[in-house]
């Protein structure tokens, strides 16, 4: 559960970099009440001054559900409830259905989220000859439809409902002692001053809730290995701590390009699956990974991925796709960095005779991001201007002059069609140097000013083809690989039980 403070202790420890800034006499405001206004008033005790929100802003009034729910489809806004009320399954477990136990053996895909069982299930198909089972822990992680080899299960339906409140009061036993440790640590005392260590009794309560539904799928379910593409998600990642501790076959792997979260935390993966050269030199350049634990094993192209001569056969591309993300999310303020990119972009199009896609995150709301263009573009940008939701097609790309982004994975997939792809660094709002990597790689082009989106038809007639690209982005991995790593645990466990 200590993953789910990482954003906290990073914006402190920035925070702290920025008050060394700070000279005495200087006046510090902030626009907002909440996190940063709290810790820096912590930093600079009585010398800090917070902007008040607008009447009705305030959290929790009715006022702030009615901006959330607009934020929010109908089974986002469910994925929410049931993560606020029943986290642990403690209500669902006793109404799911229960399905069949696999017949065979089964490589376990956990997933919380869409595109990450859509890479598990790249990984199903890159490896056919094997059984998955996808088990998805809220509604947003569900695929209809999956491949043949792939089974897919509600965690909900492994749910224990039990007593445990022995258990639960030695683990909040244990916290205490914890917590009064962590005090002695500046960071640790400032968060835990400011309340935001109090939630984890809760957390630790529901956590064993889940560790017992997944523990339940491995005692029912013929699972040889755990394959898991987000373990920085504490309910995804508790299936490669059961698993270790069984013996059973560990992957790791990423779902997005990059993950800088591997600066810090711990893998208990035997092995991570890095998709190409540039996720591996940042995992172990960058992030410190151990060589050994990193392997270059995407899952097997698409075969929609045509690449660089399909994307190029129309020599007149219609549409400048810009990728968008889930800016709020993190905090930021999405209408602030559409703001930035979203008129020039549009006066682009318009001045070329083309149409601007925004492509969607699969959590923006498509109804709340309309009515922020509306705000923010004219009558005529707004007609050659059109939002798309739902995965990205090949039809999109295969008519895209170019791709934009502050940051998405997107820009990979760009890159190994050829696509160029541009990056607005100026509002890189990671630490990770996402951006960074990118460039080091030639997967993106960097744009430090929305002044410089106007001279992207300038660059594009002076680029040159980098044929390096899919490689840097993109290498299927073996195709007896998973079997090589099943076969080798197997022959392990059957020496060691000899031994023994």
């Amino acid at each position: 559960m200590s993953i789910l403070l990482h954003g906290e202790l990073e914006t402190l420890i920035l925070l702290q970099r920025f008050v060394r800034t700070v000279e005495a006499g200087d006046e510090v405001y902030v626009s907002r009440p909440g996190l940063h206004a709290s810790l820096l008033q912590c930093l600079r005790a009585g010398r800090v001054n917070a902007f008040p929100l607008r009447r009705g802003a305030e959290k929790g009034g009715l006022a702030h559900y009615v901006r959330v729910s607009n934020k929010l489809s109908v089974p986002q806004m469910i994925d929410v409830f049931w993560d606020k009320y029943d986290a642990g399954y403690q209500f669902r477990g006793r109404l799911a259905r229960k399905r069949p136990s696999s017949a065979r053996p089964v490589v376990l895909l956990p997933s919380a989220y869409v595109n990450v069982s859509r890479t598990g299930i790249a990984y199903a198909n890159t490896f056919p000859e094997e059984d998955f089972l996808l088990v998805t822990t809220r509604r947003s992680g569900w695929v209809q439809d999956p491949p043949k080899n792939v089974a897919a299960a509600w965690l909900s339906s492994y749910a224990s409902v039990r007593d445990r409140s022995s258990e639960n009061a030695e683990m909040e036993s244990r916290w205490r002692s914890l917590r009064k440790e962590l005090a002695e640590v500046p960071e640790f005392e400032i968060l835990n001053r400011l309340g935001y260590l109090d939630s984890f009794p809760r957390r630790f309560r529901r956590g064993l809730e889940v560790r017992d539904a997944w523990r339940n799928v491995l005692d029912t379910e013929p699972v040889q290995a755990v394959l898991c593409a987000d373990d920085s998600n504490p309910y995804t990642r508790i299936p490669l701590f059961l698993a270790r501790a069984r013996g059973l076959v560990n992957i790791a792997c990423h779902h997005g390009a990059l993950d800088g979260r591997y600066l810090f935390k711990r893998s208990y993966g035997d092995v991570i699956w890095a998709k190409g050269k540039m996720e591996e030199d940042y995992l172990v350049r960058r992030c410190g990974v151990p060589q050994e634990k990193v392997e270059i094993g995407a899952p097997t192209l698409p075969a929609n991925w045509n690449g660089f001569e399909q994307s190029n056969r129309l020599t007149f591309r219609p549409y400048l796709l810009f990728i968008s993300e889930a800016y709020d999310v993190g905090s930021g303020r999405p209408e602030e960095f559409y703001r930035d990119v979203l008129p020039p972009l549009a006066g682009l199009a318009l001045a070329t005779g083309r149409e601007l896609i925004v492509k969607l995150h699969p959590a923006e709301s498509e109804r709340e991001r309309t009515s922020m263009l509306a705000r923010i573009l004219s009558a005529e940008q707004k007609g050659v201007t059109r939002i798309v939701s739902g995965p990205l097609t090949e039809d999109l790309l295969a008519k895209a002059w170019f791709g934009i982004t502050i940051l998405s994975t997107v820009a990979t997939e760009c890159a190994i069609r050829g696509i160029p792809c541009f990056l607005c660094k100026w509002l890189e709002f990671w630490p990770y140097g996402y951006i960074e990597q990118f460039i080091r790689f030639g997967v993106g082009v960097d744009l430090n000013d929305p002044s410089e989106i106007g001279k992207i038809p300038q660059y594009l007639q002076q680029r040159a083809v980098n044929t390096d690209m899919r490689e840097n982005c993109w290498q299927p991995v073996a195709a007896g690989r998973l079997r090589e790593l099943l076969t080798t645990s197997r022959e392990a466990y059957t020496t060691a039980m000899r031994l023994n």
